[in-house]
């Protein structure tokens, strides 16, 4: 009975001892991941919504291959009739009034802007509500897909004009 005592007693210390695995520090892997999306211009459209953290999403719609490219301005009407309801059960929303009113987009005439060595392209968007009041995120999300409607790595600025007045151009950045 001593015997078992003592091997059950010798089997549980190396148990408990963990069997000579240390304890370690955390290790930093890094943030996390980052996936770029990629849309042909001929095939579909890079729309930007908002995830349930309140981060800007791409989302990516494909049209028929035939077609021509898409414009900006019918890019834009996209993202203003919100998220399809199957991108809603992902928990992508809108932060834009969902509206179906038309948006007009024209190049900036700004000579000086234009003329720079290495100066970002520069687009004018009008649309028929406030923009004054709109979060960052809302913004965003026009800001971003028209820099990406109008190219194809976003590198353009923005100047938004609604109802109330305008917005400084702002970048996808």
């Amino acid at each position: 009975m001593k015997y078992m005592r003592s091997v059950a007693l010798a089997s549980a210390s190396l148990l408990l001892a963990g069997c000579g695995i240390r304890a370690s520090e955390v290790i930093e892997a890094g943030g996390p991941a980052v996936v770029d999306v990629a849309v042909d211009q001929q095939e579909g459209m890079l729309l930007f919504f908002v995830g349930p953290d309140g981060s800007s999403i791409p989302v990516a719609r494909f049209v028929d291959a035939a077609a021509t490219p898409v414009a900006t301005a019918k890019k834009l009407a996209a993202l203003l009739h919100g998220p399809t309801p199957e991108e809603q059960a992902a928990g992508i929303t809108t932060r834009l009034p969902t509206d179906s009113t038309p948006v007009q987009v024209e190049p900036a005439t700004d000579e000086k802007a234009s003329s720079r060595a290495g100066a970002r392209k520069k687009v004018h968007v009008t649309v028929a509500f406030p923009v004054r009041s709109l979060d960052a995120a809302a913004v965003r999300q026009l800001v971003c897909t028209t820099a990406h409607a109008e190219d194809p790595e976003g590198l353009v600025k923005v100047a938004l004009t609604g109802s109330d007045g305008a917005l400084s151009a702002a970048g996808c950045d």
